[in-house]
């Protein structure tokens, strides 16, 4: 086969959190004649444009397909399977981006593109357009393994968090419950968060809210910094 005729794309899965739960877009592809899949869950992707970087089109595609932005995009693997597109040889270079979403994101999914935000515990059991479930799981496992050793998951918060909202965020990656007294003492050994205000909700005690301190973590990490959560 000739090398110039293979499909070259970039496809990218996204991850908000919101309410206790990590959320992942999908979008139907409807029902055209011409798509390989019509009406399977797809990821945000495509070919690759003449003189366009990888990065430049993946936030291309997340915009035309999702109306979405994003600052952290990471790649994550390269899929090739002979098999993977019926139409012609397809390579596709993967990446995964963590997004700030709100609750209206989620309830006001676009009707024109049917695409619905998914718990990352509740994805579509069938009708995936391409080998777009198993690139889902591998950015799971690669987000859970990540956040565990990289403090990626502020990107998922606020600018403004407490302790126990971050906790709740390494919950909902991991899967898992923490230890509130263990997990609050290592996040503030890392001496990475900046108190900002207290707020009271209710009846309870003032929560301590903090922010992240990006510049001293930069500094930390050149002189070593292991970040183990």
């Amino acid at each position: 086969m000739n090398p110039s005729k293979f499909i070259v794309s970039v496809d990218s899965v996204i991850f908000g959190y919101c309410a206790g739960t990590i959320y992942t877009p999908l979008y139907n592809r409807g029902r055209s004649k011409a798509d390989p899949f019509p009406g399977h869950w797809s990821l945000a992707g495509g070919p690759l444009r003449p003189n366009e970087s990888l990065e430049d089109a993946c936030r291309r595609k997340l915009e035309e397909d999702l109306k979405l932005k994003v600052e952290y995009l990471e790649q994550l693997y390269t899929f090739g399977d002979p098999k993977r597109d019926p139409r012609n040889r397809s390579i596709s270079i993967a990446y995964f981006a963590l997004i700030k979403l709100s609750e209206e994101k989620i309830e006001n999914d676009d009707t024109q593109m049917k695409v619905h935000w998914f718990p990352i515990s509740q994805l579509p059991k069938s009708d995936w357009a391409f080998d777009h479930r198993q690139i889902v799981a591998t950015a799971i496992e690669r987000l859970k393994a990540k956040v565990t050793y990289e403090p990626i998951g502020f990107n998922l918060l606020d600018t403004e968090f407490s302790i126990p909202q971050l906790q709740n965020l390494y919950e909902a990656i991991l899967e898992r419950d923490l230890d509130r007294r263990n997990f609050a003492k290592k996040i503030h050994s890392f001496d990475l968060l900046i108190p900002t205000r207290t707020i009271r909700a209710g009846r309870g005690r003032p929560s301590q809210l903090y922010k992240f301190d990006t510049k001293q973590y930069k500094r930390l990490q050149k002189e070593g910094l292991l970040f183990e959560v």
